[in-house]
């Protein structure tokens, strides 16, 4: 992982209840919240909703792709974690010179072309196709939903 990376995720409702509590308190060092997705980062309305749910001392920025994987190789400040809303995301990170080690998996809900993979899990098959390479590559990848629940290891499932 990069210098201060500390956690990333993949939740298709990047910041909500279970971020900010559960993961926060597992994670005590972690600092700041770098949310990576292309349509929020021009999303003022939405932008400012998920500012508003973070808690006090924990600063939020959201920004691209292209612009995160600038803002982690220029070095993070603070202990990190990064929060992004789908597979293709963490390869776009990954190609673009990001060294993530370690990916947690806890939200991707039912939608057009997913089947349900594991409990709330739902992956299509590109989703699949893009996760085994990123495993292929090295990377050691959990569904864990929340801390409290045991870790589910990826490659065991697709």
């Amino acid at each position: 992982m990069e210098n201060n990376l500390e956690f990333v995720r993949i939740d298709d409702r990047l910041i909500h209840g279970q971020v900010v509590a559960a993961w926060l308190h597992a994670y005590s060092d972690i600092k700041h919240i770098l949310v990576v997705d292309d349509k929020v980062s021009r999303d003022s309305f939405m932008q400012e909703m998920f500012a508003l749910l973070v808690p006090t001392g924990i600063s939020i920025k959201i920004e691209g792709i292209e612009d995160s994987i600038a803002t982690v190789k220029a070095g993070l400040e603070k202990p990190t974690m990064i929060i992004v809303k789908e597979p293709q995301t963490i390869k776009s990170l990954v190609d673009g010179g990001m060294d993530i080690s370690y990916l947690n998996i806890g939200g991707m809900g039912m939608s057009a072309g997913r089947k349900k993979l594991y409990k709330n899990i739902s992956m299509s098959e590109e989703e699949k196709r893009v996760l085994r390479e990123l495993i292929d590559r090295g990377m050691h990848i959990d569904i864990q939903i929340i801390p409290a629940y045991n870790k589910v290891d990826l490659s065991t499932l697709i």
